[in-house]
């Protein structure tokens, strides 16, 4: 089986966590052999370990030698909204409750600049299609964003046939380029003054941006992303350790 690269590890740490979760293992419990497991993910040995080697330096598993892996007390710290759960940002709106709308500010395909070329590891001036949009809820903005994605992965012309109002991760998944994890930069902002301005979002107060650099299984970066998550609408949790 061939090696996954860094997305596919993050998606495999992901499964291995789940599995612990939907499993009903706890405090003490010994995980599955790494040939059970690698026969249920269907990956190598060697690509589970890296997998595994991550929860163990996350805390979440302990190797005892010649006894097997074994579920530590990291496993336990369960949170409503962890800030490190990869998802689509039209997910987690509707996490927080709310049946939102979504409406597209522009779209276009623009050269890419210093920051979104390093951002999707391409050349500047490679071309991407940039889109800004605003999901909303009773006439209320909720979360103010732009996506920045390859023209590469597109077929001819397709990326002007696609549905923008609708998740872009959902988009990518149908192409084969579904995102399965993120880097991620967060700090507290304001809006930018012309993009309240143009777009009427005076209003709109404190946000905690996000950018990210999302991931498909082959390590492809497929999205660039800025979210401006409303301050008063959103809340997130996270464990320290």
């Amino acid at each position: 089986m061939e090696k996954l690269k860094t997305g596919g590890i993050e998606w495999l740490r992901s499964s291995v966590l789940e599995m612990i979760r939907d499993d009903g293992l706890t405090l003490g419990d010994k995980l599955p052999s790494e040939k059970e497991m690698s026969e249920r993910f269907h990956v190598s040995r060697p690509t589970l370990r890296e997998a595994l080697k991550l929860l163990e330096q996350d805390s979440i598993i302990e190797a005892q030698q010649g006894k097997g892996r074994f579920v530590t007390a990291g496993a336990m710290l369960t949170i409503a909204r962890p800030i490190t759960k990869f998802e689509s940002v039209s997910d987690m709106v509707r996490s927080h409750g709310y049946v939102a709308e979504t409406s597209i500010l522009g779209f276009s395909t623009i050269p890419a600049d210093a920051e979104v070329a390093s951002a999707l590891g391409i050349a500047v001036d490679d071309p991407v299609m940039r889109v800004e949009r605003l999901r909303h809820a009773n006439g209320e903005p909720l979360v103010y964003s732009l996506d920045w994605i390859p023209v590469a992965l597109f077929h001819d012309g397709q990326q002007g046939r696609m549905d923008w109002a609708g998740s872009i991760v959902e988009m990518l998944t149908e192409m084969d380029r579904r995102p399965i994890a993120s880097t991620a930069n967060i700090s507290a902002t304001m809006l930018p003054e012309l993009v309240a301005k143009l777009h009427k979002l005076e209003q709109f107060g404190p946000a905690l941006l996000i950018e990210e650099t999302c991931f498909s299984d082959d390590g492809t970066r497929v999205i660039f992303a800025k979210d401006y998550h409303r301050g008063s609408a959103f809340s997130f949790s996270f464990v320290r350790k």
